[in-house]
């Protein structure tokens, strides 16, 4: 048998598409960046003990949100803000209360401290970081975290005397954690 005659040119000359369907490929990319951005956003996140369920809200770097309390001993309310730096990174701003007493910060030495007269308040702004914060719930104290609009009631959601770590993860390691629970 004679090969040599046989035409075994291609039926048309130029680039051929390695994939059969390019759009296809540009969709799944498209779909692959989106969740990927999407995984890589930062949460601020509310992970209780005994395996209760953890909530969790948005936040960029810079942001705000702060925790409101009523003083054990004073028995006034208490609001502490901290400002999101990135993953278990946040900082400590400033600390705003009605009286001064004992377990109160007053000292210029722990930051400057403001007197709001219109208010009757006092503000202590400072610069302290965190990796995370644990609070334990105390139904006295009346725990909440408030981020623009939304309050968690922490006592609502976990109970008297439930310990709640607050950090800040990707979004990815939370939908990971939500995998392994």
């Amino acid at each position: 048998m004679d090969h040599t005659s046989t035409d075994r040119t291609p039926a048309s000359t130029g680039a051929r598409s390695f994939y059969k369907r390019p759009s296809f490929v540009l969709l799944l990319f498209i779909i692959a960046a989106a969740f990927c951005w999407y995984g890589d956003q930062l949460l601020v996140v509310l992970l209780p003990e005994n395996e209760r369920n953890v909530c969790s809200f948005p936040v960029t770097k810079g942001e705000e949100w702060h925790y409101h309390y009523k003083h054990s001993v004073q028995q006034t309310p208490v609001d502490e803000y901290f400002r999101v730096n990135g993953v278990d990174d946040m900082t400590m701003t400033h600390t705003t209360y009605e009286s001064l007493g004992v377990g109160l910060p007053y000292d210029p030495a722990e930051g400057k401290f403001t007197s709001l007269e219109k208010d009757g308040k006092f503000d202590l702004e400072m610069n302290r970081p965190y990796r995370s914060l644990k609070f334990r719930t105390a139904v006295q104290a009346m725990p909440k975290i408030i981020h623009k609009d939304k309050t968690y009631d922490l006592c609502l959601l976990y109970g008297q005397g439930t310990l709640v770590e607050v950090k800040v993860i990707k979004r990815y390691q939370y939908w990971l954690m939500s995998l392994a629970n």
